[in-house]
Parts: C-alpha cells; sequence; structure tokens
C-alpha cells in the first residue's frame, strides 16, 4: 500500500514544542500505539517530548543537524544525514539546533511488545529482493524515486509491505523500517 507525503497527519508533539507528520500507526487511533513512524519538523532548539516505555530512532532527513543532550546518556551529534541513532524515550532529550531547522524521521515501538529497525538503502542496478515474513515492513522514499511490492513512491513517500517477498528498485535512498513483535510479552 502507497502512503503518499500528503496523506500523512500533521499533529502537534505531546509537549507542543513542534509539529510532527505521523505516517503510520499500530493502531491506527487511540493514546496508546504500539509502533509509529513520522516525520518531525524541528524548527527551534527545545525538548523532546517524553515517551515512557518506548524506544526511538530517529534519522535526520533535512538541515544542518542538532545536537541531543541527555540527562541519562552522552551528548550525541547528529549532523550526517540518513544514520540511524536510537535512544531510549524515558530519556529527557533536549535538541539543540545546529544551523537551522530540521527535519528528522521517527520510528518510536513499544519495547515490551514489540522491536524495531531502520536502515538506510542506496538503490541503484538490479532490484532488492526482501521478504516478509511476520510484522511490518515500510520502505520509506527519502530521495529520487522508488517502486515496491507493486507500488510507485516519489521522494516523501512511504509504502507499507504485507507478508511475501517483494522486488524493491529505484534510482535514489530509501528507508528500511521493519518492526516486529516480540513472542510471548
Amino acid at each position: 500500500m502507497r502512503l503518499p507525503a500528503s496523506g500523512y497527519r500533521v499533529m502537534p508533539w505531546r509537549n507542543g514544542q513542534g509539529v510532527t507528520r505521523e505516517i503510520a500507526r499500530e493502531p491506527a487511533t487511540g493514546e496508546d500505539f504500539l509502533w509509529r513512524l513520522s516525520i518531525a519538523e524541528v524548527a527551534a532548539s527545545g525538548d523532546f517530548s517524553l515517551f515512557p516505555g518506548y524506544e526511538r530512532t530517529i534519522t535526520l532527513i533535512e538541515g544542518a543537524g542538532m545536537r541531543l543532550v541527555f540527562e541519562e546518556a552522552p551528548e550525541k551529534r547528529i549532523e550526517r544525514r540518513f544514520e540511524p541513532f536510537e535512544f531510549s524515550g524515558d530519556w529527557f532529550c533536549h535538541c539543540k539546533l545546529i544551523a537551522g531547522p530540521v527535519r528528522d524521521f521517527n520510528l518510536m515501538v513499544d519495547r515490551k511488545r514489540a522491536w524495531g529497525k531502520t536502515e538506510a538503502v542506496r538503490l541503484s542496478g538490479p532490484p532488492l529482493e526482501q521478504n516478509v515474513e511476520a510484522g511490518w515492513l515500510f520502505v520509506h522514499c527519502a530521495e529520487g524515486a522508488l517502486s515496491a511490492g507493486g507500488f510507485a513512491a516519489e521522494a516523501g513517500d512511504t509504502i507499507r509491505l504485507g507478508p511475501g517477498s517483494h522486488e524493491i528498485e529505484g534510482d535514489g535512498l530509501a528507508l528500511f523500517i521493519s518492526v516486529h513483535m516480540l513472542f510471548g510479552k
């Protein structure tokens, strides 16, 4: 299923200090979620919202970068685009922009019920074969254009793939986001 960028739901951060564009989540509504994909627009330095019980993966997709200052862990400088960084949603995080606004791609998963991974993949040449046995696989077109599972996407769009084997091809850069349930939890 293609999830066009124009259909992402715009919503304020929990703490009201920014805006995010929600791509997809499970379940689709309600306060709590198993996992969520979104793109945050960080216009000014400030605090990130707390998400206790969740693991977060943040990937810079636009802008010069930011410094994340934590009380519970060493500071992290994020200035290279498309390099995922994982941290706990329990941690207090203050963001200091390096040189102007940024946009970042976010994956959040409830650590007691699921795990997730974000990986940047440069697309060119022959199609990549991706097998989805369980869980969810999303392909976010970060740059260029791509096709996956019979759906076409341009920069900013995301494709949700169901179980089965899928060919993914294109010219540009994609983020592959996989989410899996923790069994027995």
